[in-house]
């Protein structure tokens, strides 16, 4: 079990200090689902171990994964305190997966009794912001190309290199993407023979820029 202090918003405090503010830790099997679409979100959620995902199904059954989000990420900071707290898209278990709610009343009382801590929240909340904008830019982008492109240059700012590891699986990308897995296979291919890439499993060379 991950221990509190690995993860950085939480550092100044102990466990007992959270659970005994109400904080509740949570086990979740494979294929669980957590929040339903437009279900309002009343705590600020930190994915202890395993993975979960942001995602929609359309009328075909096909599953678009927005956001997938492993231990040491943190979900609900930007609806929590909004005027419209509704959770935009329902939230499911890849795996099996441990969780730590805190009600929105512990998150004031955090934010009050600590300034790093409200620091640390506002700039997770605004770069949720930074990431959403850039996402929606990728998913309005004219072609499959286009938004391979995108998502492959912000892996690349993240990891800071021209060489990077795919976080997920082709068919968990082309869901992120909403594209079909072998489409999404093709324009990889499509944009090696280009020279704009090279691939080796789930390693990519860009032979492009990152701030383009």
């Amino acid at each position: 079990m991950d221990s509190l202090p690995d993860f950085p918003l939480f550092s100044l405090f102990d466990q007992t200090c959270l659970e005994g503010g109400g904080a509740k830790r949570k086990h979740y099997a494979k294929g669980q689902l957590l929040y339903l679409a437009d279900q309002f979100c009343s705590t600020l959620d930190v994915v202890l171990s395993g993975s979960i995902s942001i995602q929609s199904i359309d009328a075909e059954g096909n599953v678009f994964k927005a956001r997938v989000l492993q231990a040491g990420d943190i979900y609900g900071a930007t609806l929590l305190f909004g005027s419209f707290n509704r959770y935009p898209m329902q939230v499911v278990c890849d795996s099996q997966a441990e969780i730590l709610h805190l009600k929105k009343s512990l998150v004031l009382q955090l934010c009050e009794e600590n300034q790093q801590f409200l620091l640390a929240l506002l700039a997770l909340i605004s770069d949720r912001a930074h990431e959403l904008s850039r996402t929606v830019s990728q998913l309005s982008a004219q072609s499959l190309k286009e938004s391979l492109l995108g998502y492959l240059q912000t892996l690349s700012h993240q990891q800071c290199s021209t060489l990077v590891m795919l976080p997920t699986s082709k068919k968990e990308l082309a869901d992120r993407l909403g594209f079909a897995r072998t489409s999404v296979s093709r324009a990889l291919k499509a944009m090696e023979e280009e020279g704009l890439l090279s691939l080796e499993g789930r390693l990519i060379h860009l032979h492009i820029s990152s701030k383009s």
